[in-house]
């Protein structure tokens, strides 16, 4: 259920020809795997056509039994939920049942500032309203069933964080008390207004309000990976997400909803582009990036140890979707792999060699080092042979060591560290964004 941060690793790049980019998205995925790194599908439609379909690893891990995933598998898939709780309001727009410009206070009045926060407010993040995820309990409470006055109750506990329409900053919030907003106009569960104008209209038969895992009925459980094993994750109850994260789904019927809705099957033309109205990267239950001259739209969800993402890129009407149940790399390199493969574009395979340095060689990259462009310094220090490292008063992390030497975080989040002990720089790369340079303070 958090925005994350759209970063790309680049390590080793080798091209192909677009006849057998797909059998190398494959290999790219197995090595992925063979290494720890992910365990999910991955879904590619290309102007309506379902062009790629891929799985690996697990449904679910036990003592006695490893069921593996399939493209049938189903996952949860946190916020993306979000974009069809929009897509929901705006129909509602379109049959004049509400307006986006109508007042919070109409629905729940006793919510801090509701006269203030209007509908479209809730939809692109302006609201001001604190993230109910980021409660100091939330992570107790999240695993038990809640009631609507329950949730209002925790949210009537805090004032806002800023004022409606001042800034765009992501909150569950929102998206809860529009699946509230949703359920009170029509007098139905969300689940039954899910079902009626969006899983039967396009024929979504792995997609629907999740409960309690059901691993009988191909649903999947979710693992972190910690001292060289998978662990399962505990189970939120899909009673606390609702409109902002209680969705289950698969990667096929995912592209196969955000192409309908990309096509105008959803709601109208004038909808759709309010929806798609982008304002400092914020749609309503969208969001918007460019990568090499080409415009993404789409939404990721994360949910305990579930990670998922869904694109479209209306210039090459490719649609994309990645639900993992495990995953220790950065999920846009994947997906950046997966518009090369279907547009004929080299391949980005990582490498995951390591190399280790002795205690003496780790010293030389110990200091605090600052930049000129940005206002904060990086960080590192020495353990023996290990290298920590991060922003200044932050938690620092262990970092890897690669042939040049470059360091990375060791679940390849997608930064990388590039020393030059001689000059006493490093220079941070993140894939997107312009290196940075900073120098050792002496």
């Amino acid at each position: 259920m958090k925005k994350l941060l759209l970063i790309l690793l680049l390590v080793t790049t080798t091209g192909f020809s677009q006849s057998t980019n797909y059998k190398q998205l494959d290999s790219f995925l197995e090595l992925l795997y063979q290494n720890n790194k992910v365990m999910g599908s991955l879904s590619i439609l290309q102007k309506g056509e379902s062009v790629y379909n891929k799985s690996v690893g697990f449904q679910y891990i036990d003592q006695n039994e490893r069921k593996l995933a399939t493209i049938a598998t189903k996952y949860r898939v946190g916020s993306i939920t979000k974009t069809f709780t929009a897509t929901l309001i705006f129909q509602l727009v379109d049959e004049g049942k509400i307006k986006l410009g109508d007042k919070l206070s109409v629905y729940f009045p006793k919510v801090t500032n509701a006269s203030n926060i209007t509908i479209a407010n809730l939809l692109n993040h302006s609201s001001g309203l604190f993230n109910i995820t980021n409660d100091e309990d939330f992570q107790t409470w999240m695993l038990e069933p809640t009631t609507q006055a329950e949730m209002l109750s925790r949210i009537l506990k805090y004032d806002v964080v800023f004022q409606p329409g001042v800034k765009h900053e992501y909150s569950n919030t929102n998206y809860v008390l529009l699946g509230y907003i949703l359920e009170k106009i029509e007098n139905k569960s969300y689940k039954a207004i899910l079902e009626e104008r969006i899983v039967d209209k396009l024929d979504l038969d792995n997609t629907y309000y999740g409960s309690n895992i059901d691993i009988t009925d191909k649903e999947c459980l979710s693992y972190y990976f910690e001292n060289e094993t998978w662990h399962e994750d505990n189970q939120t109850h899909m009673s606390v997400p609702g409109g902002a994260g209680s969705i289950v789904s698969n990667p096929s019927d995912l592209v196969v909803f955000i192409d309908a809705l990309f096509n105008n099957k959803l709601m109208t033309k004038e909808s759709f582009a309010l929806m798609t109205r982008i304002e400092s990267e914020y749609g309503s239950g969208i969001f918007s990036m460019k990568k090499n001259g080409i415009t993404f739209f789409g939404h990721n969800g994360g949910i305990d140890s579930f990670l998922s993402m869904l694109i479209y890129i209306p210039k090459l009407e490719i649609a994309i979707a990645l639900n993992t149940n495990a995953l220790d790399f950065d999920p846009m390199s994947i997906m950046f792999n997966a518009v090369n493969a279907v547009t004929g574009k080299d391949i980005i395979i990582p490498n995951f060699d390591t190399i280790e340095l002795t205690e003496e060689e780790i010293e030389q990259y110990a200091g605090v080092y600052e930049s000129k462009d940005l206002p904060f310094k990086l960080v590192f220090e020495a353990h023996g042979k290990t290298l920590i490292g991060g922003t200044e008063g932050s938690n620092l992390l262990e970092l890897s060591a690669r042939p040049k030497i470059e360091f990375t975080t060791l679940n390849n989040s997608g930064v990388v560290l590039d020393f030059d002990i001689k000059n006493k720089i490093v220079i941070l790369k993140n894939s997107g964004h312009t290196p940075k340079t900073f120098i050792k303070k002496q």
